[in-house]
C-alpha cells in the first residue's frame, strides 16, 4: 500500500475566551445549574463518526417536544433552532443546527481547547458574552464501532475534508500521512489493507476525539514514547467524558434516552431505540482479524469499558433521584391539613 498526505486548511484561530462547561455532577448538584433554552445556554454535540450520532442529532432537531421546535425544511440539511423568546439566537450547536463551522466531524481539541465554539457564537451574535455550555457525545462498542466505520469507508466515505486543527494549525503531511490518494479514494477497501495503515485515524477514534490532544503535542508522535501519550490521552479522554452534561451509549438507546431527558428536561416524542440499526454485524471477520481490530483499538476499549461504569452510575443517580422526588411529594401531601375518601384519595 502505498501512503498518501495532502495538508488540510485551518481557518479557526484559537481563542483566549473563557470557557463555562456544565458537567452532570454541577447538574444535578444545584437546580439552577439546569439548562435553560429561554437563557444563554447552548448544547454542544460532539460528533464521533458511527456511534448514532447521526440519529441522535436528527432527534434533537425534529423529535423535541420543546415550545418552539427546530425549523427544518424539506430538502435541506440544516435547520434553524431558535431559543422560544428570539428570532436569530440558536440553543444547539451541531450538524444539523450550525453545520461543520468547527471543521468536519470536530473533535474536542477543536471544538472546546481551541475556543471554537465560543468564537462562532461570538461570531453569530455579533458580540462576546457569557454563555453556559452543555457537552454531549454518543459513545459504542469499539469493536463494532471500527467495523461500522470500515464498513462506511468501504462503501466510499473518507472524511478527507476533516482539518484536525490542534494548537491553531493542522498537521503536516509527516506527521498525519493518508492511507489512500485523495483523487482516488479508498473505496472497495479490504478489511486487512484497512487495518494495515498505521495511519488509520479509526484506531482508538472515541479516544483521541474526547482527549485535549495538545497535552500530546497534538499529531507530532515523536514528541514522546508511545506508551506516554497513549496513557496521556486516554486519562484525558476519560476526565473530558467525565465532565460532560451527557453522554449516550449507543448499545443502550432507551437509558440514554432517559438520561438525557432527565438532564435536561426535554423529551422526545419518538423512541432512540427505534433506530438503534447497524450493518457490522453482518460483516465477515476472522480471528486473527478481530484479534488485530481489538489491539489497534486498546486505548477506546479501555474507555469504553470506564464509560459503562460511568453511565451506570449516573442512571442510578438519576434513578435515585426520581425516588428522593416522588417520596418528598408523597410527604407533603400526607403533612397537608385535609382528610381522605372512601378510597383513600386525598381530599383538601
Amino acid at each position: 500500500m502505498r501512503d498518501f498526505a495532502y495538508k488540510n486548511r485551518a481557518t479557526v484561530i484559537p481563542s483566549l475566551y473563557v470557557k463555562w462547561n456544565f458537567s452532570f455532577n454541577r447538574i444535578l448538584e444545584d437546580s439552577a445549574n439546569r439548562f435553560n433554552i429561554s437563557a444563554d445556554d447552548i448544547l454542544v454535540f460532539l460528533h464521533i463518526q458511527k456511534t448514532a450520532g447521526t440519529s441522535f442529532e436528527k432527534f434533537l432537531v425534529k423529535n423535541l417536544n420543546i415550545s418552539k421546535p427546530c425549523d427544518c425544511n424539506m430538502g435541506k440539511k440544516k435547520c434553524l433552532c431558535y431559543r422560544p423568546n428570539s428570532k436569530h439566537e440558536v440553543w444547539l450547536f451541531s450538524r444539523y443546527s450550525t453545520g461543520w463551522v468547527c471543521g468536519l466531524h470536530a473533535d474536542f481539541t477543536e471544538l472546546y481547547v481551541s475556543g471554537c465554539v465560543e468564537h462562532v457564537m461570538d461570531k453569530r451574535g455579533g458580540i462576546h458574552r457569557k454563555r453556559r455550555y452543555f457537552y454531549t457525545t454518543f459513545l459504542r462498542d469499539p469493536v463494532e464501532r471500527f467495523i461500522s466505520e470500515y464498513r462506511h469507508v468501504e462503501r466510499g466515505a473518507t472524511w478527507s475534508a476533516a482539518r484536525h486543527v490542534c494548537n491553531g494549525k493542522p498537521p503536516t503531511p509527516d506527521q498525519l500521512p493518508m492511507c489512500f490518494d485523495p483523487e482516488i479514494g479508498w473505496e472497495g477497501v479490504s478489511l486487512d489493507e484497512f487495518l494495515s495503515c498505521p495511519y488509520n485515524l479509526a484506531f482508538n477514534r472515541q479516544t483521541r476525539m474526547l482527549a485535549d490532544l495538545t497535552l500530546v503535542h497534538c499529531y507530532d508522535k515523536t514528541a514522546m514514547p508511545e506508551k506516554t501519550r497513549d496513557k496521556i490521552i486516554l486519562e484525558s479522554a476519560k476526565n473530558n467524558l467525565r465532565n460532560m452534561a451527557f453522554f449516550g451509549i449507543k448499545e443502550r438507546m432507551d437509558d440514554s434516552q432517559l438520561l438525557f431527558e432527565t438532564i435536561f428536561d426535554m423529551q422526545f416524542t419518538k423512541s432512540l431505540a427505534d433506530w438503534n440499526k447497524t450493518k457490522s454485524l453482518n460483516t465477515p471477520v476472522t480471528p486473527l482479524q478481530m484479534k488485530i481490530i481489538q489491539q489497534k483499538n486498546a486505548l477506546d476499549i479501555q474507555l469504553y469499558e470506564f464509560a459503562l461504569k460511568l453511565f451506570e452510575k449516573r442512571l442510578n443517580m438519576i434513578q435515585e433521584m426520581k425516588v428522593e422526588s416522588t417520596e418528598s411529594y408523597s410527604q407533603l401531601i400526607t403533612n397537608v391539613p385535609g382528610s381522605t375518601d372512601v378510597n383513600g384519595s386525598f381530599i383538601l
